[in-house]
Order: C-alpha cells, then structure tokens, then sequence
C-alpha cells in the first residue's frame, strides 16, 4: 500500500494510510492550527479590553460598615486598639492612621481575620488621635473611627532612665534595662582636651538586660563621658553624663602560670590511665593531652606566648573525649579580672571546622589561697565556683556552622582568627586567683565529643 503526501493550506504536511489511518492524522493536523487560533482569539479578546480599567480595584466600591473599639491597651512607646469586626461581608481590612509626636503620620493595616492594631512610633507621652477605616474590596472607605490612646514613656526614655555609666578597666561599663526588647542604639561621647565631645562607640542592643563596653582610655585620669539612646524611629534621647577615672589594667604575667591539673591527684593527667576504678575529677578530660607522630602537644602551650604558632606545638586534648571539657589554671597571683582573649589551634582544618571552640564558659574560684589543693573539684559549685560569663564564639557572619572546607574562610574571619576571641569577664567583689575554662561545645558536629584545641590564651586585669 502507498503512502498519501497531503499537503495542507497552512504549509503542514500529514502522513496518512490509505486504510484508513489518515483520517486520525488529518484530525492532529488540522488541530494544531485550531490550537494556534484559539490563542490568537485569546490574545485578541485580552487586547480588545484596553488598559484604562488594569488597576482599578476589583470588588463592591460600597462603602463598609466601621469596627466597634472595645477596648485600648497602652504600652511603652505604643498602643493596642481592640475592636469587633462588623458583619458585613465587603469589609477587606482595617486601617489606622496616626500622627506621632514628631508630627510624622504612620499607618497599619490588619486583615479582615484581625480584631486588633498596633500603633507605635511614638517619641513620647502623651495623649494621641488614631482615626481607625473600614476598608472594602474597591478600596472604599468608611468613615473613621476616633480612638484616642495614651502611649507610655517610650523604651529609649526607659533606658535612658535606668541607664548607669560606670568605671570600667581602660573604659566604661554601661548598664541599663529594656524591658519591651526594643532595637536600641547607644553612642557613646568623650569631652575632648578643648571641651568639645566627641562619638567614641556606638552599641546596639535589643535585649532586656543591657550591658556594653567603651574602651581605650586612658586609666586612672579623670574623664567625661556622655552616652544617648535612639529607638528606630530616630527618636533621640538626652545625653546622661558622668565623669569618672577608667581602671587601670594589664596583661597578666604568663610567667607565673601554673596548671592545676586534677585538684587533689598531682600530675598532668598522662600519668592516670583511661580505664580507672577512681572517680575521675571533673577537669581530667581538659588536661589530657593527645599526641600524634611529630607533634610536641603539650598543656604549658596554652600560654607560652605564641599566638597561632605551630599547629604541633599546642593545647589539644585527646579526640571523641567527652565534652563538656575544662582545664584549671593557677595565675599565680590575686587580680581583678577584666577579659580573656582565646585563639584557636592554627590549623586550617581545625579554623572554624573541628576543634575550635564555639561556646565557652569561664569561672573563677572564690579561694584564692596559695594551696590549689584547696579548691573545691565540683565546677557547678556555687559557693566555690563565680561564674565569669558564658561566651559565643560565631564565624564573622555571625554564623554558628562550621565551614564545610578548610578554603572558606573570609578575610573577616582572618581578621578575627588573628585578634583572638575576647571574652569581657563578668564583674566580681573579689579578686580571683584560679580560673576553670570550660569547653561547652565545639564547631565538629557533636555536641558531646570533641577534642578541643587552642593556641594561646592571654588573661587582663588589675593587680591594684
């Protein structure tokens, strides 16, 4: 049997059997140009609407019945305004208007689902006009609803209020509470030698509890400084002054450093084996140290001075040993503790991957006699152990995951890979001779294993 070679009016060919077959091509055929046509009927039918109606709101334009308020909550710096919905079916949302302080409107909506609004940006107390809109479908709306709220004193008000400027070593410490979590911006100013004042920091904070630090002045001179507070809506507040002398503050002697390795059982932890029917004391595991072929791993690297020298040549403890792992230093003297600044091992596989610490927690012991056989092994000790601050160690992004290879880091990381990672040491009524460093976790995966390397470590205080 031949094969028929039609050749169709729209320049496509079709392949039929004289058996019959050909009327189911001929039907594909033809459809593909119905096809073709109905999307140009489509196109033309979209077109002949024009363009004049394309953002016009589409729904009722009548005009929707107004919310009942029943009630007002006010709040630092903001206010609550309850309603009940109307029935009414073309109701879309709520809107408020408002005029702050600052003579800047604002406006919030809240869907159809909503029985409140939030209306805030207020730079002080006082009494306010909302005007409160149904709104419909076609964006029609109602005649306003008159809400009058009376915001309280706003969070940056607050702060400043409870906002202390202390003497700090080679700065400030400023304090102060923000009970709402507000975003915060503290600078801080210093009256410079021809009595101008001049920014020195700015801090931001949105925690309830606020505490910062302004250093790099000069100790035991007396200085001015000013410190304001601004909210996110650019409100600022006045400037709380002190004068006060900065303490003075050193770098502690390495010098006279001494590990204390298992309280009351002498030795550096090698000489106690893995397997042992004793209770082990509660810092073996941050004083056993790993080895490896050509490594010269020992604890005394912690402080021999080298920052991110050889990776051989540091504080390593045996790999998969339990975590949390601390190690106990005797500093040799009584001091007023000021900060700690930790650096890594300084290996690239271990750079924010592995070993590197990530969270750390530091004590220092309420006796600070000369017999370290004295101090109490019990860390969680609160009559024997002041706790000096649990600390975060992120990437410079702020990111708490390891890098996934050694070639990741940024120059930023670098940057603070170089400087250490300073902890600032919570305050205490008393000086402090022994300190435990406590390894909570490190960036390895694991959040019970890990063997934890570090290069060096340098501790600051006062021994006035």
């Amino acid at each position: 049997m031949k094969n028929i070679i039609t050749k169709l009016n729209t320049d496509s060919f079709a392949t039929a059997r004289n058996d019959g077959a050909g009327s189911r091509v001929l039907t594909f055929i033809w459809g593909l140009p119905a096809f073709i046509w109905g999307i140009g009927a489509l196109a033309f039918l979209l077109a002949s609407c024009g363009t004049d109606n394309m953002n016009t709101p589409l729904g009722s334009t009548e005009t929707p019945k107004q919310v009942i308020v029943t009630s007002v909550e006010n709040i630092s710096g903001a206010s609550i305004i309850y309603y009940d919905r109307p029935n009414d079916q073309n109701l879309k949302y709520v809107k408020a208007v408002w005029t702050t302080d600052d003579n800047i409107e604002y406006n919030q909506t809240a869907s159809f689902y909503t029985d409140s609004l939030l209306v805030d940006g207020f730079g002080a107390e006082g009494e306010y006009t909302v005007k409160i809109y149904s709104v419909s479908a076609g964006e029609t709306y109602s005649e306003p609803v008159i809400v009058k709220v009376n915001p309280l004193r706003p969070p940056y008000l607050v702060a400043y209020d409870r906002m202390q400027i202390l003497p700090n070593f080679l700065g400030i410490r400023v304090l102060s509470e923000n009970e709402t979590n507000a975003k915060l911006t503290f600078r801080t100013f210093k009256q410079d030698s021809v009595g101008d004042f001049v920014e020195v920091g700015t801090d931001y904070a949105i925690s309830k509890n606020i505490e910062y630090y302004n250093r790099g002045h000069e100790a035991e001179v007396m200085q001015t400084f000013r410190v304001q507070v601004r909210d996110r809506w650019g409100h600022w507040s006045p400037a709380k002054e002190a004068s006060l002398e900065p303490w003075y503050e050193m770098e502690l002697p390495k010098n006279i450093f001494n590990e204390v390795a298992l309280c009351n059982l002498s030795g550096d932890g090698s000489s106690v084996p893995d397997q042992t029917d004793q209770v082990l004391p509660s810092n073996f595991w941050g004083h056993k140290m790993h080895s490896w072929s050509g490594s010269d791993v020992q604890f005394r690297y912690l402080y021999n001075g080298t920052k991110l020298g050889s990776s051989a040549q540091c504080y390593h403890t045996k790999p998969a040993a339990p975590l949390p792992a601390h190690f106990t230093l005797d500093l040799g003297a009584q001091y007023n503790l000021s900060r700690f600044v930790l650096w890594p091992r300084n290996d690239a596989a271990n750079l924010f991957r592995g070993g590197h610490p990530q969270i750390v927690r530091i004590y220092g012991s309420s006796y600070n006699g000369p017999d370290p056989t004295q101090l109490v092994d019990d860390i969680y000790d609160p009559d024997a152990w002041l706790d000096l601050g649990i600390f975060y160690i992120s990437r410079a992004d702020g990111s708490f995951d390891p890098y996934p290879g050694t070639g990741d880091r940024t120059a930023e990381d670098n940057a603070l890979i170089e400087n250490g990672h300073e902890f600032i040491l919570n305050a205490t009524n008393q000086k402090i001779r022994y300190i435990r460093v406590q390894t909570i976790k490190c960036f390895a995966a694991s959040t019970t294993t890990s063997a934890v390397m570090i290069s060096e470590i340098s501790v600051f205080g006062s021994d006035k």
